[in-house]
């Protein structure tokens, strides 16, 4: 037996039926076995490198020992079933070669001693089979993952990456070929020999099929203890910005720390505006943000309005200033300057199922010149908080947004369902994008199903259920340069509304919480033309004062507790936008 025929009977022995199907298809398989029953036969020379097969139907074929190489005389463009014929008729006529010689031996030796030897050669045969299947998929393990991710672009890399943040298991069969099966999505990978992505067989065609490989190998690497997020990051980011404008607003603000508040003129809003639009030119979009933030506060401060907070003022230029620094010396990697840079739009990214409990909605607007209303929803499958938000800027005269308007509005996922309705429903998302801030995409294709509402107090909030002790417990995270700041959300379980004033120093209505154990916590409230109405309610006591065993939804700001909604059974009140506009009479429902 020549050295390739020895390599490519072990070939032949790994072909086994699912194999075979997984490179072809099944249809082609039966056709191939049924053509054999019907007395097709192969003759086989053999060559150094290869081996040719001719067809008693008069096709020829070359093989070598693997079927990512091959050759058929056919006009088929793919493998074959004169390909599947040549390994399954060699297949045959191996399995009745050895089992003539099986017959030889055991006729000719004692039977007893024959078998133990059969039995020896069998476990023997069976050790190296296993062996030589360890071996060939090393590779998911062992191999480098740049040549690997060569062909895959920065994007597709990115959004696999984050499809690893959520959990997904697992189920490897390791045959023929290597399958990794994500049990949620209903997706089989199967891996061959070669350390190639390419290679690996999926149904799934296209860019999400290109996707399941990379995740599907990721996800059994990270079964094996790997971790190849970090290696990855690096190859995703490639910052690029403008210096000149870093250097320039650096330099403007340490003027403004120079000179001091008191000393500052007015003027200087004008250059705040001027920078904000070259940092927008210059790829900063959080530059700008953070300079229209600053803008804000600093006409807080020239109108002597009571909000104005000198605390929120030195923490916007600090952290803007250090961020600037970083960026100027160059010294971090383009990873952490994606950070510090951010994006003028989210990347969002397909998820493929969450469950989501609604907790309300709270109306907005930021002093960077932004309007709009926030919707928030408990994930059961994270235990995370998720958000929809629609926006809108406002810093320009002519750009106005109705809060009513856009409350009443439908989902863009059901034409029958409004947003105030969907604040306080229970829902089932399939296909839907979300970023890397949980934030959810309106875009197409994600499908919305309502669930039965499980009342509030039989759902398990986990972390963000807390008592008035760890509400009023100074808040510990750090602020980490580089990364988003996270609002601090904790949902109160509240025993009666014991009070309820009206701050006219700061202008903010205070409702006073007790709960069951007599700890009392103060709501705030601030007042704003926009919810006069629903302040002058809630002031005079109107529906509020029947609040009894309820659960409040609250964002903890600066030692200042907001109230988003409140919550009982069934049923949820986002303050702002349902007691602001007449609908305190779902109060009494509470």
């Amino acid at each position: 037996m020549s050295g390739f025929e020895q390599k490519f009977r072990i070939f032949s022995m790994l072909c086994t039926e699912d194999y075979l199907i997984r490179y072809a298809n099944k249809g082609l398989y039966k056709r191939s076995l049924k053509e054999l029953d019907n007395g097709v036969t192969v003759q086989y020379t053999w060559d150094e490198a290869s081996v040719s097969c001719q067809l008693s139907d008069g096709i020829q074929c070359t093989l070598e020992n693997t079927l990512d190489q091959w050759k058929c005389s056919c006009p088929a463009d793919n493998i074959c079933k004169h390909i599947l014929i040549s390994i399954l008729y060699y297949q045959r006529e191996h399995h009745a070669e050895d089992t003539v010689n099986q017959g030889e031996e055991a006729s000719s030796a004692d039977f007893e001693s024959s078998s133990d030897v059969d039995d020896h050669e069998a476990v023997q045969i069976q050790n190296i089979h296993s062996l030589v299947m360890e071996s060939r998929f090393r590779w998911m393990i062992e191999s480098d993952l740049a040549p690997l991710v060569k062909s895959y672009s920065s994007s597709l890399i990115e959004e696999v990456l984050f499809r690893l943040r959520y959990p997904e298991q697992i189920e490897v069969v390791d045959d023929s070929l290597l399958t990794v099966r994500l049990v949620k999505q209903e997706i089989e990978v199967s891996f061959t020999e070669e350390a190639s992505l390419a290679k690996a067989l999926c149904k799934v065609k296209q860019t999400a099929g290109h996707m399941a490989k990379l995740e599907a190998l990721l996800r059994y690497r990270m079964q094996h203890g790997l971790n190849d997020t970090e290696a990855l990051s690096g190859k995703v980011h490639d910052a690029k910005f403008s210096i000149e404008t870093v250097r320039e607003c650096r330099s403007m603000l340490a003027d403004l720390l120079k000179t001091g508040l008191a000393r500052l003129p007015q003027s200087y809003m004008a250059q705040l505006e001027t920078l904000a639009i070259a940092a927008h030119s210059g790829q900063l979009p959080d530059v700008e943000r953070s300079l229209r933030g600053i803008q804000g506060e600093l006409q807080l401060f020239f109108n002597r309005h009571v909000r104005f907070s000198m605390q929120s003022m030195l923490d916007r230029v600090s952290k803007l200033y250090l961020a600037l620094q970083v960026l100027e010396e160059e010294k971090v990697s383009a990873f952490k300057q994606s950070q510090l840079i951010g994006r003028f739009r989210s990347k969002y990214y397909m998820v493929p199922a969450l469950h989501l409990y609604g907790l309300g909605a709270d109306a907005w607007e930021t002093r960077s010149g932004y309007r709009g209303i926030t919707y928030y929803f408990y994930c059961f499958d994270d235990q995370e908080i998720y958000t929809y938000s629609d926006v809108r800027a406002v810093y320009y005269k002519d750009d106005q947004f109705s809060y009513t308007e856009h409350y009443g509005s439908f989902t863009p996922w059901l034409p029958n369902l409004t947003f105030r309705q969907f604040a306080g429903e229970e829902v089932q998302f399939r296909s839907v994008k979300v970023n890397e801030e949980h934030r959810l995409s309106s875009g197409e294709g994600a499908k919305l199903t309502l669930l039965p509402r499980t009342g509030v107090e039989e759902v398990k909030l986990g972390k963000y259920m807390q008592d008035v002790a760890s509400v009023l417990a100074e808040d510990s995270r750090p602020c980490e340069l580089f990364s988003a700041p996270k609002e601090r959300l904790a949902m109160i379980k509240v025993a009666r509304v014991v009070e309820h004033r009206f701050n006219k120093q700061s202008q903010d209505l205070i409702l006073t919480m007790e709960s069951d154990n007599g700890e009392t916590l103060d709501l705030t409230l601030p007042y704003s033309t926009e919810w006069q109405t629903m302040i002058k309610r809630l002031e005079s006591g109107y529906g509020a004062g029947t609040l009894e065993h309820f659960y409040a939804f609250v964002r903890i700001e600066q030692q200042r507790i907001y109230p988003i909604s409140f919550l009982k059974g069934q049923t949820v009140i986002s303050l702002k936008l349902d007691a602001g506009y007449g609908r305190t009479g779902r109060f009494g429902r509470l």
